[in-house]
């Protein structure tokens, strides 16, 4: 079953607890990722959406190292994306949710990521 994150939001906050969002949306990075043999060795625009729930507890002054820092997300973006190369999309995107539900401020998170320049090769049986 699929929910938007909204819908994981509400759920979240249907149980009593009270919740923050952070969200890193849009961000491209030039990634070596695929299967095909066109595809390796080859920088791809790679767009990620991240957006992680977060506990709400109220810190106790106004000062950066009381709230989990936004930031993270970039960094751990940044630290996914210089790892050695991944074949596959899922295991870019399972690789990425392992790092931003590190924090234990985090009490859920979702990850999308669009390949912007896909390109096909249409296979020999295909062809007119």
């Amino acid at each position: 079953m699929s929910t938007s994150h909204s819908e994981a939001i509400e759920a979240l906050l249907s149980t009593g607890g009270s919740a923050s969002s952070l969200f890193l949306e849009g961000a491209i990075r030039h990634v070596d990722v695929g299967i095909h043999e066109h595809e390796q060795g080859s920088l791809q625009r790679v767009m990620f959406d991240i957006h992680v729930v977060v506990d709400d507890s109220r810190p106790s002054n106004d000062s950066i190292d009381q709230v989990l820092d936004y930031e993270y997300l970039v960094y751990s973006l940044d630290r996914v994306v210089a790892m050695n190369r991944p074949s596959l999309l899922e295991t870019l995107v399972t690789r990425l949710m392992d790092e931003v539900i590190a924090p234990a401020e985090v009490l859920a998170a979702s990850v999308s990521v669009s390949k912007l320049d896909v390109t096909m090769m249409t296979p020999d049986w295909a062809a007119p």
